[in-house]
């Protein structure tokens, strides 16, 4: 297998997945979804003059337009509406799918290293490039660019352990202010961040350098994120006289709460500034209701502003789970979604949801249709499309399965042949485990407060290519058995 093999592969993928892309956009253009709205809201307030960043009232508005979300994402679709005018959704949309194509890219490159084959990076592209990418890159949301920077540093640092190639002190820096602008589109990398310390740790430290240096690696990586975050906490002051990044918390912090009252625990009349707050119970189906009743109530009972709301709620967060831990602990794994493993690999159920979400319809029968459409109506294609995906849903469990339980007996197997000394594990099971760590903190800090897939569209990459990794001898193993057999009753 040449190089020059290996590239032509590699195009061939890129050029096929951006076929189906720009195909669907061209049926379906960009996807709004109720998110949306605020986004481009922002962006319209940034085009109609300044005085929003020189000043902001927190009591003015129930949720604030420029405080409730981080700037970056409407900061660009106000450029992209200066640059192109009524096309910028487009434009934007096909930005988001080229820098998911170069996510997808690094993916394979990964794939390839730790597997030596086309055929395991193929499926690894493919899986990436239509699972979950291929819904949110089509969405006027932050999650596409979002997941695609934070692909490419995971992949990137990867790549850099396996390659045995030290990093740079510039390219430590470079490697920083792509997680600063990832910041910039969702405020959650001012935690998440922390997802990337096995990584860029585990890089540093194999690669010869020493504990000081690898410090300041690791310093010079966070140091845009650092400054940024100030900076912007920074020009909140300056405008409202208050300290922060957004109040975002207002409605998102709140999830927890009503996760404790579906479950019939009495936290509303526990809090003394929720306790008369009218209408709350029984609690309405759409959270959005409930978020919107709440805010009204502490605004207009206690008089408090957006973000006094939203720093309610997290106090809420924490006595929650010193009164009720057990409750907090079973709604946790609650959020352990089993449907999850599917989302390894799904080329037809990703698809399927951006037709769903562009308000089209799917083409996969109802509950109880097949049997129907197949014997009065000869739907065979419908009973062919559920078997595929049926078959997409077993291999995407058995890569979970994989990844899950794979990754703990490799690192582990690793370390009892070198004298259980962490130093001296090889780059492969080392990369697995940091790439293992890093997937494994997206569901697990999320499932805190609220978690919904696309939140995972950073980490579900990771667990394709490391189920392939692993699985990839074994699938070998078996097709070759299986040609012998063949063989052997040919003749």
């Amino acid at each position: 297998m040449t190089a020059a093999t290996q590239t032509k592969a590699l195009w061939a993928t890129l050029a096929m997945l951006a076929a189906v892309k720009a195909g669907f956009l061209a049926v379906l253009g960009p996807v709004y979804l109720p998110d949306s709205k605020n986004y481009v809201m922002f962006a319209d307030a940034i085009l109609d003059g300044d005085g929003w960043a020189r000043s902001l009232d927190l009591h003015a508005e129930l949720f604030p337009l420029t405080a409730f979300r981080v700037i970056g994402y409407p900061a660009l679709i106000a450029l992209f509406k200066m640059l192109f005018g009524g096309a910028w959704d487009w434009l934007l949309v096909a930005l988001q799918m080229i820098l998911s194509l170069g996510a997808t890219a690094l993916i394979w490159r990964l794939t390839l290293r730790l597997t030596g084959r086309i055929w395991p990076a193929a499926v690894a592209a493919a899986a990436q490039g239509l699972g979950l990418a291929f819904v949110l890159d089509q969405c006027v949301l932050t999650d596409s660019l979002h997941a695609a920077l934070l692909t490419l540093l995971a992949a990137h640092m990867a790549l850099g352990l396996l390659d045995g190639r030290q990093p740079g002190m510039v390219e430590a820096l470079g490697l920083g202010l792509v997680l600063f602008a990832a910041f910039l589109l969702r405020e959650a990398g001012a935690v998440m961040h922390l997802a990337l310390w096995p990584l860029i740790l585990a890089w540093t430290l194999k690669t010869g350098s020493g504990l000081r240096r690898a410090g300041i690696v690791l310093v010079v990586f966070l140091l845009p994120l650092a400054l940024g975050i100030q900076a912007y906490k920074s020009w909140n002051q300056m405008r409202s006289g208050e300290r922060f990044i957004t109040t975002v918390a207002q409605t998102a912090m709140y999830h927890p709460v009503l996760d404790l009252a579906r479950r019939g625990l009495p936290v509303f009349a526990e809090d003394p500034l929720l306790a008369d707050a009218p209408g709350l119970l029984p609690l309405h189906p759409i959270p959005g209701v409930t978020f919107t009743a709440i805010n009204r109530h502490l605004k207009a009972a206690h008089g408090m502003g957006a973000l006094a709301v939203a720093r309610h709620a997290e106090t809420l967060f924490y006595d929650h789970w010193q009164r009720h831990p057990l409750d907090r602990a079973a709604i946790y794994l609650g959020r352990m979604d089993p449907r999850y493993a599917y989302l390894a690999f799904m080329p037809l159920s990703g698809p399927e949801r951006l037709s769903l979400w562009a308000g089209g319809s799917t083409p996969f029968p109802g509950p109880g249709e097949i049997r129907r459409n197949l014997l009065e109506h000869g739907r065979v294609d419908q009973a062919l499309l559920l078997a595929a995906r049926a078959l997409a849903r077993l291999v995407s469990t058995v890569l979970t399965a994989a990844f899950l339980i794979g990754v703990p007996i490799v690192v582990l197997r690793s370390l009892r042949q070198d004298g259980w000394r962490p130093s001296a594990l090889p780059a492969r099971p080392l990369a697995l485990g940091a790439l293992w760590l890093f997937a494994l903190a997206w569901p697990a800090v999320y499932a805190l407060v609220y978690l919904e897939d696309r939140y995972l569209a950073a980490a579900t990459p990771f667990v394709t290519v490391i189920g392939l990794a692993l699985i990839t001898p074994w699938v070998e193993r078996a097709a070759t058995w299986l040609r012998t057999r063949i063989a052997a009753r040919a003749e």
